[in-house]
């Protein structure tokens, strides 16, 4: 009866041993390669702002695994007007819609009688390659590789709370800079990425799995610049 006893009165906190183990903080390379794996197999919208001096630029994007995307960037500079442009990426080809910047450009009409309000400009190979670029590295497969640039230090792992959603926070501190990594405890999903310091970047993710294609410009809205000549 004693041993029954003891038995009874030990059962509960063995029980609540076992579920700590089980609730037990990842390590930080492992929560960082789930969160990539998944990442490079989902679509999802991506909001964000970075700064370049007094220019800030802020965008919210839609992207597949894939790479394409469609989405709006502003660029806000002080005393000027915020440059907005849309733009579609598919494949190698990279469509943008910009009046403000044709009027820069002191462009008020396009061949064809095309209307420069409503017109998409195919970019030039080089210029299309730095759009995608720019992307590549927070998105996809490509997040994979900036998350093992740049997480190089000492990293710290902690249970924590996103706007009420349950998530593991991957921190790196170093001296006046710091990233952080808001982790979906669930689904491993990456909430929110944000650097600090001179290169300051805050982005967010959302809307996983629910964007199933991403749609060019209607055909009759498109301006194919002419190739320039070799050499010049």
């Amino acid at each position: 009866m004693l041993k029954r006893a003891l038995w009874l009165t030990a059962a509960p906190l063995l029980a609540l041993v076992v579920g700590a183990c089980g609730s037990s903080v990842p390590s930080s390379q492992s929560l960082i390669q789930r969160a990539s794996a998944v990442m490079a197999q989902s679509s999802y919208r991506l909001v964000g702002s970075t700064r370049a001096g007094q220019t800030k630029i802020s965008f919210s994007v839609k992207t597949l695994p894939n790479g394409d995307f469609s989405g709006q960037v502003d660029t806000v500079v002080p005393h000027s007007p915020t440059l907005t442009m849309d733009v579609v990426s598919l494949g190698s080809k990279v469509y943008v819609l910009s009046p403000m910047a044709l009027a820069q450009l002191g462009i008020a009409a396009l061949p064809g009688h095309l209307n420069p309000a409503t017109t998409w400009v195919l970019q030039p190979a080089a210029v299309a390659a730095r759009y995608r670029h720019s992307l590549a590295a927070f998105t996809g497969s490509g997040l994979a590789a900036t998350l093992r640039r740049h997480l190089k230090g000492t990293l710290m792992v902690r249970a924590t709370e996103l706007q009420g959603q349950a998530a593991w926070l991957v921190e790196e501190k170093a001296a006046g800079s710091s990233l952080r990594l808001y982790i979906d405890r669930g689904s491993y999903e990456l909430l929110q990425l944000t650097i600090t310091g001179r290169r300051a970047i805050s982005l967010r993710y959302d809307h996983f799995g629910l964007i199933g294609a991403v749609s060019p410009p209607p055909a009759g809205q498109i301006y194919v610049p002419p190739t320039p000549a070799p050499g010049t």
